[in-house]
C-alpha cells in the first residue's frame, strides 16, 4: 500500500514539474496582457481629461462651427500683426531720423548720379550701414585739407556710392553745412589697393574732396577713388 501511495504521489509530482512551465507562461501572459489593459485605459482617460478641457474652453460643438467667425478672427489676427510691424518699422526709422541729425556733418550732392545723402561723422561699421560718412583725421568741408568720404556700394541701384563709377573727371560734387554750400570739380577718378592709403593725403594747399568706395560691386579687390578741387 505505501508503494502505491509513493508510485502515485510521483506520478502526480512529475505531471506537476511538467505542467508547471505552462502554468508559469500563462500566468506571465495574463499579468502582462492585464498591464497593457491597464496602461491603454489610463491613456485613455488622460486624452479624456484633455479633450473635455478642451472642450471647456472652446465651448461650442462641432456642428456649430461658424466658418466666416474664424476666418474673420485669422484676418483680425494678420491684421494686428501687420500694424505691429508698422509700428517697429516706424519707430526704427524715427531712431534713425534721430540718430542721423545728432551725428551729421552736412548733406553730399552728386546730381549727376541723383545722389543726396547726409555725410555722417566717423566711418564706422553702424554709420555706413545709414549712410556715407566722413574718414576721421581727414580735411574738413570748405578747408584746406582733404576731405574724405566712405560709403559702401549696394546692389539696389542708386543707393549710397552704388554709382559712383559713373562720375567723370569735371562733373561736380557738393558739400552743405550749415556755415555754407562748397562746390568740388571732379579731377581724378583712379582704382587702388586698399593698402594704399596715400590717397587720403593732403597737400595742404588745396582745398580737396576725395570718396571712398570698394571695387568691384561684388568681391571687391580694390577701391574706386573720387577727387576732386573745390571751386574757387
Amino acid at each position: 500500500m505505501k508503494r502505491k501511495i509513493i508510485s502515485t504521489l510521483i506520478i502526480i509530482l512529475g505531471i506537476s514539474i511538467m505542467i508547471y512551465p505552462k502554468a508559469s507562461e500563462l500566468y506571465n501572459d495574463y499579468q502582462q496582457e492585464k498591464l497593457i489593459q491597464e496602461w491603454k485605459e489610463s491613456i485613455l482617460n488622460v486624452e479624456q481629461d484633455y479633450m473635455e478641457d478642451e472642450n471647456d474652453d472652446i465651448n461650442y460643438d462641432a456642428d456649430e462651427i461658424d466658418v466666416e467667425t474664424i476666418k474673420e478672427n485669422l484676418l483680425s489676427n494678420k491684421n494686428k500683426r501687420e500694424e505691429e510691424i508698422e509700428s517697429r518699422k516706424r519707430e526704427e526709422e524715427a531712431r534713425k531720423q534721430e540718430y542721423i541729425k545728432k551725428n551729421m556733418e552736412g548733406i553730399l550732392k552728386i546730381e549727376k548720379i541723383n545722389l543726396d545723402l547726409p555725410i555722417l561723422s566717423g566711418a564706422t561699421q553702424g554709420n555706413l550701414k545709414i549712410s556715407v560718412a566722413s574718414i576721421r583725421n581727414t580735411g574738413k568741408p570748405g578747408q584746406v585739407g582733404n576731405y574724405a568720404i566712405a560709403g559702401h556700394r549696394n546692389r539696389t541701384y542708386g543707393r549710397n556710392f552704388n554709382r559712383l563709377d559713373e562720375v567723370e573727371k569735371g562733373d561736380i560734387i557738393e558739400v552743405d553745412i550749415e556755415k555754407g554750400n562748397y562746390i568740388y570739380t571732379v579731377v581724378e577718378k583712379i582704382y587702388v589697393k586698399p593698402e594704399e592709403t596715400w590717397v587720403l593725403n593732403s597737400n595742404n594747399e588745396d582745398r580737396e574732396i576725395t570718396l571712398v568706395t570698394c571695387h568691384p560691386m561684388t568681391n571687391p579687390t580694390h577701391r574706386l577713388i573720387v577727387k576732386g578741387k573745390i571751386i574757387e
